[in-house]
């Protein structure tokens, strides 16, 4: 057991330290302890009780006011309005040092004032400043309009809390009371509530911040209660500060003294003696422990890091790690390293071979659906061949038409190597192809401008669906117009913020209404499925209709794929 504690890091580095700090730690037992640290420990301790004895007039003053809200609290709830006017009135005009003293109720409303006035504070800050118990400084009072320190206290009838009963007192009242007991003219004092403002000052709430700590949140000097520190003021002067407790949890006071008062034993050559000693014995263990640690730490960590550099860049061959004579908690840290990429490489290999599987049955899947789709159509072909009706032969070739659409889909999905989306401009490409070799016609012009970017099968099925309709209605109405031109136009394209745009124009006959020909879609199958179609894209229609050309503008939203719920999921 003392052998594995002997190797372990702590220990050596615990060894080392200790032999490099042992001067120290005898020369500043005495030196340090006894010249510094007991100097300012008086020092402080001193400058505490100054600041402390500096403000009882203040602090009595605060805490009667206090102990007031907190009587009246109590007696509020049980009368009704008159009373409570009676009472808070009856209250001040005995009292010298309040001006003005109000219940709040929860709600904002004040139905109860020593003078009477009847206000509503709601939507206003004043009631977000107040607390309980709290001590708030207002710079002018929503009442009085004077400049005072407000003492809250809440008032509750069991545990439900009614609202606020408040007493102000003259801002001028509580800067007095600190100036009349300063010990010395050259302190500052400051008292301080839980949110940071200062609600009294011996110099006046504006030039507080002066000589208030410049770099630390006057909210946070709660958390230095007992403590004395020096640090810049606002006015960039060093300076001493002093934090005791005014009010517990709610005031705290801050006394700023200058340095030239408090700096009292803790400079000096005897303290800078007492500091150089020291100093010069931590230095040599830090040059000690540094060769140390870059022995028997740095250069491990080292290989530990460039061989999880390696690996997480995709290097599997020579991963496995071996530290030279390691301390024992990185000879963990390398059998973890080894096991982690021992059991990663696994998965990853079960991985591949997952994924390859998965996506060889997907390609077997794709490939038997267009297999059987383009048997249906072939059935289609044969038994439109054997129809007597030129109505039903053409009905069956709608339908081969349509199933061809989709078989072409699946043959574009199981041929794509990324087989979770389909390139738009194949996929309409195909199907131009398909639906012009059923049309063949050598007079008409065709132009297509498509552009291709990747479109998830929830979307290319009915996007192919609808080229292939609309693009059948274009030859079954086209014609030469008034210029000359016997033309079509497929058109596909995508504009930068996501918008996708389709485009399927025909030029119609001189004597051809385009109109008559909007009214013959609206009638008919393909109308209805494109219309289909369209909403399954949440796509918008604009038909162009003008002589001598007809068309048809589609514009949707290329989005992610978006999986169908099941029906109990959907419940």
């Amino acid at each position: 057991m003392f052998k594995a504690w002997s190797r372990s890091l702590g220990a050596r580095i615990a060894f080392l330290m200790s032999l490099a700090m042992l001067p120290l730690g005898l020369i500043s037992v005495y030196q340090t302890h006894v010249v510094v640290e007991e100097a300012q420990a008086l020092t402080r301790a001193a400058l505490l009780s100054e600041t402390v004895a500096a403000a009882t007039g203040e602090r009595e003053l605060i805490q009667q006011a206090l102990g007031a809200a907190q009587g009246l609290a109590s007696a509020v709830p049980l009368v009704d309005a008159g009373e409570c006017q009676q009472i808070l009135s009856d209250f001040i005009e005995s009292q010298q040092l309040y001006i003005f003293a109000s219940y709040i109720q929860a709600s904002g409303r004040m139905d109860c004032s020593s003078n009477g006035e009847v206000r509503d504070f709601a939507g206003t800050d004043t009631l977000e400043r107040l607390g309980g118990p709290a001590v708030r400084m207002r710079r002018s009072g929503a009442v009085t309009k004077q400049s005072v320190v407000i003492a809250s206290h809440p008032v509750m009838e069991g545990q439900l809390h009614m609202g606020w009963l408040t007493i102000s007192i003259p801002h001028s009242v509580a800067n007095a009371l600190l100036e009349s007991t300063l010990p010395n003219q050259e302190l500052k004092l400051a008292s301080i509530n839980l949110d940071g403002d200062v609600v009294s000052s011996t110099s006046g709430v504006e030039a507080a911040p002066g000589f208030l700590p410049r770099d630390i949140p006057l909210s946070g000097l709660h958390d230095r209660i007992g403590l004395a520190f020096r640090a810049p003021s606002g006015s960039g002067e060093e300076r001493f500060f002093a934090v005791a407790p005014m009010i517990d949890d709610t005031l705290v006071l801050v006394g700023s003294w200058p340095m030239s008062v408090a700096d009292t034993g803790g400079t000096g050559p005897r303290a800078l003696t007492a500091v150089t000693f020291p100093a010069l014995m931590w230095v040599t263990g830090i040059i000690v422990a540094f060769f140390g640690l870059q022995r028997m730490v740095v250069r491990h960590v080292r290989q530990l890091r460039s061989a999880m550099r390696k690996f997480a860049l995709g290097e599997r061959r020579d991963s496995y790690l071996e530290l030279a004579n390691p301390p024992e908690e990185l000879e963990e840290a390398q059998r973890a390293f080894n096991r982690m990429a021992l059991i990663i490489s696994e998965a990853e290999l079960r991985q591949e071979r997952d994924l390859r599987d998965k996506e060889v049955l997907l390609k077997e899947v794709h490939h038997r659906v267009k297999n059987n789709l383009q048997l249906i159509a072939s059935i289609m072909n044969m038994q439109s061949r054997s129809a007597r009706s030129a109505e039903a032969r053409h009905m069956l070739a709608g339908l081969q038409r349509r199933v061809r659409g989709l078989a072409m889909l699946h043959r574009t999905l199981y041929t794509t190597p990324n087989m979770t989306t389909v390139d738009s401009g194949d996929l309409v490409r195909t199907v131009v192809e398909d639906v012009s070799s059923l049309s063949k016609d050598g007079q008409i012009d065709l132009r297509v401008e498509i552009e291709s970017f990747p479109l998830f099968p929830d979307q290319a099925v009915p996007l192919s669906m609808l080229v292939t309709e609309a693009l059948t209605n274009a030859y079954k109405y086209v014609g030469t117009s008034t210029d000359g031109q016997n033309e079509i136009l497929i058109s596909l394209a995508e504009t930068k913020d996501g918008m996708v745009k389709l485009k399927i124009e025909n030029s119609v006959a001189e004597d051809t209404d385009p109109e008559v020909i909007a009214e013959h879609q609206n009638d008919g199958l393909g109308n209805r499925l494109m219309t289909a179609f369209i909403r399954q894209l949440n796509g918008e229609l604009d038909k162009l209709q003008k002589p001598g050309r007809f068309g048809m503008h589609i514009t949707f939203i290329r989005r992610d794929f978006t999986p169908q719920k099941r029906a109990g999921d959907a419940a």
